[in-house]
């Protein structure tokens, strides 16, 4: 049974009054405590929302950004959409004035040195050309250099399929098998044909690690076909890919960049038969490359002379390159010293301004 609290008294409003300021006193005190944690806390809290405005604030800005990019995309999209219907219309034109030009030419003989066309000659039984203009390629057996004439064993029409091609950039002839490889770059691959002009394999596509963007250039090194590419809206694609014989994919030379085995936009390709070494033209980094046949890197030049290299050739101990900002062909030693420079000054007249050159086993060079 609870006990009615009697005040003493004599002491009992004394001792009363103590202990109601003892109790108020520990209230203060434990008042103040929660205030101060709470103070705290709110301190901790707005530093949390400050944080979380920075992070917002970020977040619209990169949307912001995202949003741009997404509309210069579709800007871009729209051009391209508008190149390719225009493409498709040139096409067009260019196929209704070969099949003119065909007519003409009929039963006419064809010089040597027709305008832009590319010349590619491994020996002196076989010529191999590239006509850009029309986008076809025409395989020579034999050259007449007396009356400028040759016989035309083989055309191949554009378009996609085993023995058609689309705007193709180099070829060159493997003497041990007599196929000849052409770099059919618009078809995103390499085909081969026989020596009698004939579909054999192709191989790279735009897919899996072997695949090709767009084959520029390649050589013939070591039983090993290389082979450069760049495309200048695929930063990955900017390097030298290597196959075998029968285009199986063996490894991948370089990347994207400006320093050693880095390239910007690799095009022409040449090889040392004794040391096995090979030259690469570095294109938009202004200088030539050159890597072991174990695809090392050895050496480079050129940095302070050349502009934008197309193409490189190796004869007789010098090294000849076609340059593409000043048309000129610069020709080194063996010990990378420019020896000469042939500046373009017109047809007729020492270089004529091209994508591509050969030189022949009797010394002409071929632009």
């Amino acid at each position: 049974m609870a006990t009615a609290y009697i005040p003493d008294t004599e002491h009992g409003d004394d001792n009363f009054i103590l202990e109601l300021n003892r109790v108020k006193e520990k209230v203060r005190t434990r008042f103040i405590e929660l205030r101060e944690c709470l103070s705290e806390r709110e301190s901790e809290l707005m530093r949390e929302l400050d944080e979380i405005l920075s992070s917002y604030e970020c977040y619209r800005r990169e949307v912001e950004k995202m949003n741009e990019e997404k509309r210069d995309i579709e800007d871009v999209r729209n051009a391209i959409m508008g190149v390719v219907t225009t493409s498709a219309v040139v096409r067009s034109c260019q196929e209704k004035m070969l099949q003119e030009l065909n007519e003409q030419l009929e039963g006419l003989e064809i010089p040597v040195k027709p305008k832009l066309v590319m010349f590619v000659c491994e020996d002196s039984k076989w010529l191999v050309e590239v006509n850009k203009l029309c986008k076809l390629v025409e395989v020579v057996s034999e050259i007449d250099y007396k009356s400028k004439t040759h016989s035309v064993m083989s055309v191949c029409d554009v378009g996609s399929g085993n023995e058609q091609l689309n705007s193709p950039t180099d070829v060159t002839v493997d003497h041990n098998t007599g196929n000849i490889y052409v770099a059919d770059t618009l078809n995103h691959c390499v085909k081969v044909f026989n020596d009698s002009c004939k579909f054999v394999f192709k191989f790279g596509d735009l897919k899996g690690e072997g695949s090709m963007t767009y084959p520029k250039c390649f050589v013939i090194c070591r039983n090993r076909v290389l082979v450069s590419q760049g495309d200048v809206f695929i930063e990955a694609s900017h390097c030298i890919k290597v196959y075998q014989l029968d285009g199986k994919f063996v490894c991948q030379i370089g990347k994207h960049g400006g320093g050693e085995l880095q390239f910007n936009y690799p095009c022409g390709l040449a090889t040392n038969e004794s040391t096995g070494d090979i030259y690469i033209c570095d294109t938009r980094n202004d200088r030539i490359q050159i890597i072991s046949e174990h695809f090392l890197y050895k050496s480079q030049f050129g940095k302070d002379i050349l502009h934008s290299p197309l193409d490189v050739k190796l004869y007789r101990n010098n090294i000849f390159i076609l340059d593409q900002s000043n048309p000129c062909l610069h020709i080194y030693n063996k010990n990378l010293v420019l020896q000469k420079s042939v500046v373009s000054r017109g047809e007729g007249q020492q270089v004529v301004s091209s994508y591509s050159f050969f030189i022949d086993r009797f010394g002409n060079i071929l632009t």
